[in-house]
Order: structure tokens, then C-alpha cells, then sequence
């Protein structure tokens, strides 16, 4: 087996006696050297022995050796050899999560001997382009008014690259909207996820739109223009789902984009019905330039919370921006722990209760 050769090398150093493999990899991985951690990192963000050797100063044939040490004390190949370099492999990718939160963990012991006093921590945080437009400028605010605030890295994408990076270490947090699509990609790893704020969702049309200003229902909206963002996105969700509730199909958008403000531009232009977030069009909507459409069963709030990695979720720099989020949505308490849920919408409630009803009713008549 594997493991007995390694067990064998290493058995007048370790002078323990050991009877099971796994018992022999963990007396054995007390021989790894943060020096081998960050060469594991590097070949997986470069693909290359080559670049790697280079970035740490030594030579090809040096670091494959250095490799073929790690990958012995671990018991498991990280890395498969090919034509065109390296490729990661699912131990490999696990193994490179946990690195990535021992290297950082020592970058932070190396701040604390700093003579000049520990520097100033980085919170790299992910988040949606709304967020970061219209929520993530006022947490900021919040944020630099606390005494030694942490720099900030903003790195904008979809939730589920956003989560793989979170879950990867290469994200110390990610500020995004917590949607039954979101929580179903965050619910699948270890994180702390904290609900800070719902954020209402509007239709809004230009001020000439025969629909502007009135409260009208879905049989009506779904056969005007939209302009919507391509299907996997949340107000493109909202809109189908709110229609198949009624029985109706979901509109095809006249105009489709994934940028809200321009989005918002063409819905004042008079082109189409748009939904969004209430914080994106609360200045158009007060200063006339748009308009809400009401419907006649609100639509349900989409919630925006804060997921973190459970080892960093208690740092000082980490409880700074929670308590910012907090401040500037006017909460002081949060959900944390279990994913929460969406709201349900008035229609959903009573559909169900009148199931209920009915089947309570069969019951009497048999």
C-alpha cells in the first residue's frame, strides 16, 4: 500500500506506534512546512511547474520533488500530470481550501510581531453589481467611521463563482442576495450566513406608460413589454413565477440586459415595464422620472445577507463589517446560522389555506 512505504520512512522520526492509515497520515502531515503549503497554492493558480518554481525562486526539477514529498505525506495525488501542465485534482482542491486558510492565518501572526504594530487587515469581499452600487457604498461609510478599518478588495460576479471562491479562501466574505438559488449554492458548505436587510422589488415604467401609477394585475402585466435580464436572474425569476401563479405564461422581454442601469434608462425612454430593487429607483421614482406600477398582491422581498467562512467569521475585521450592515439597515438583531428563507408571497399562503379547507371538507362529506 501507499501509505506503508510512507510509514516506513518516516516511522524512526515519528516513534509512535500506529495502527491504522489514517492514524498514520495525521502523524505524518506534522512534517508539512508552510513553505510546502504556498507551493500547493501556487501550482494551483498557475498550472505550472515552471511558474511556480519561478515565483518561489527555486528550480523545476526541486519543486516537482518538494510535490512528491507533499503528495506522499498526504497519501493522495493533487495533481494530475499532463501535455499542458497540471491539473488540480478533488483532494488537490480540498487540500488547497484548508492551505489557503493556514497561510492566511499566518500572515496574521506575522502582523502581530511587526514592530510597527500589526498592520491593517484586507477583508476581500464578493458581492452582486447591484449590491455593490447601491448597498455596498453606504456599508463602507458605516465602516469607515470604526476605529482601524480594514482595506477592502471588491470583487463582483454571480453567487455561484462568488461562493466557489468563498468556499476556496480566495474571498473572506461575499454581501449578495440571499434568493432560494443563492442559498441552495451557499447551503452546501460550511459558512455563516447572517440575513441583514430585505430589499423590496418594483415594477416601474416610464411617466408616459398607460400603465404608470396604476394597480393593475398579472393578466394585464404579462401582456406588456419588458425589459428583463436573461432567465437565471432574480427579477427575471420573480416576474415567471408571479405568472405561473396566476396561470399565465411569463412574457418574453422586447429588450433583455444584465445592466440595471441601463435597464432602468429604457424604462424611462418609454420601451418597456421594469422590475428591480427599491433602492436602484427610489431618486428616479421621487423625482418623477419614473414611475410604479402597483400590483395587486405585493411582491415578496428578496433578503440580502452577509456569508462568511466560519474561521473568519469571528475576526475583528469580519464582526466590523457585520456590525456596519447592521447599523446601516437599522437592525440589531440578525439571523444567523440556518439559511433563511423567503418570504412567501399573500397568494402562496391562502392558495394553501384553501387546500386545506377543501380537503377538510371532502373528509365531512365521506
Amino acid at each position: 500500500m501507499p501509505g506503508e512505504a510512507v510509514y516506513s520512512l518516516l516511522q524512526p522520526r515519528c516513534k509512535l506506534p500506529v495502527y491504522t492509515e489514517r492514524y498514520r497520515t495525521v502523524a505524518s502531515l506534522q512534517f508539512l512546512r508552510f513553505r510546502q503549503l504556498d507551493m500547493i497554492r501556487l501550482l494551483a493558480e498557475t498550472g505550472s511547474v515552471r511558474a511556480a518554481a519561478q515565483a518561489m525562486h527555486i528550480t523545476p526539477p526541486a519543486l516537482s520533488k518538494s510535490l512528491r514529498e507533499v503528495e506522499a505525506i498526504v497519501g493522495k495525488s493533487l495533481f494530475e500530470r499532463t501535455a499542458r501542465g497540471l491539473l488540480i485534482t478533488v483532494a488537490g482542491r480540498d487540500f488547497v481550501r484548508r492551505a489557503r486558510v493556514l497561510l492566511e492565518q499566518m500572515e496574521e501572526l506575522r502582523d502581530c510581531g511587526n514592530a510597527r504594530g500589526p498592520a491593517r487587515p484586507t477583508l476581500r469581499i464578493g458581492t452582486a453589481p447591484f449590491v455593490s452600487w447601491r448597498i455596498m457604498p453606504r456599508v463602507l461609510r458605516r465602516l469607515a467611521e470604526q476605529a482601524d478599518p480594514p482595506r477592502i478588495q471588491i470583487i463582483e460576479g454571480r453567487i455561484i463563482p462568488l461562493a466557489d471562491q468563498l468556499v476556496n479562501g480566495e474571498l473572506d466574505a461575499i454581501l449578495t442576495l440571499f434568493t432560494p438559488e443563492a442559498l441552495q449554492v451557499l447551503g452546501q458548505h460550511d459558512l455563516t450566513l447572517d440575513q441583514l436587510h430585505a430589499e423590496r422589488m418594483l415594477i416601474v415604467a416610464g411617466p408616459g406608460h398607460p400603465l404608470a401609477g396604476r394597480r393593475v394585475g398579472w393578466a394585464e402585466l404579462a401582456t406588456q413589454d419588458w425589459i428583463l435580464p436573461p432567465a437565471t436572474y432574480t427579477q427575471r425569476l420573480l416576474v415567471q413565477r408571479a405568472c405561473l401563479e396566476a396561470g399565465l405564461l411569463p412574457p418574453e422581454p422586447v429588450i433583455e440586459t444584465i445592466s440595471i442601469p441601463a435597464m432602468l434608462r429604457m424604462a424611462m425612454a418609454g420601451l418597456g415595464l421594469a422590475i428591480t430593487f427599491e433602492s436602484t429607483v427610489d431618486d428616479a421614482i421621487s423625482e418623477g422620472q419614473l414611475s410604479q406600477v402597483m400590483t395587486k398582491a405585493e411582491l415578496p422581498a428578496v433578503p440580502i445577507g452577509l456569508a462568511s467562512r466560519r474561521l473568519r467569521a469571528e475576526s475583528l475585521a469580519m464582526n466590523a463589517l457585520r456590525a456596519a450592515a447592521r447599523a446601516l439597515v437599522g437592525q440589531t438583531s440578525v439571523k444567523s446560522g440556518p439559511a433563511p428563507r423567503l418570504p412567501r408571497s399573500t397568494k402562496g399562503k391562502s392558495t394553501r389555506r384553501n387546500a386545506v379547507k377543501r380537503r377538510q371538507a371532502r373528509k365531512r362529506s365521506y
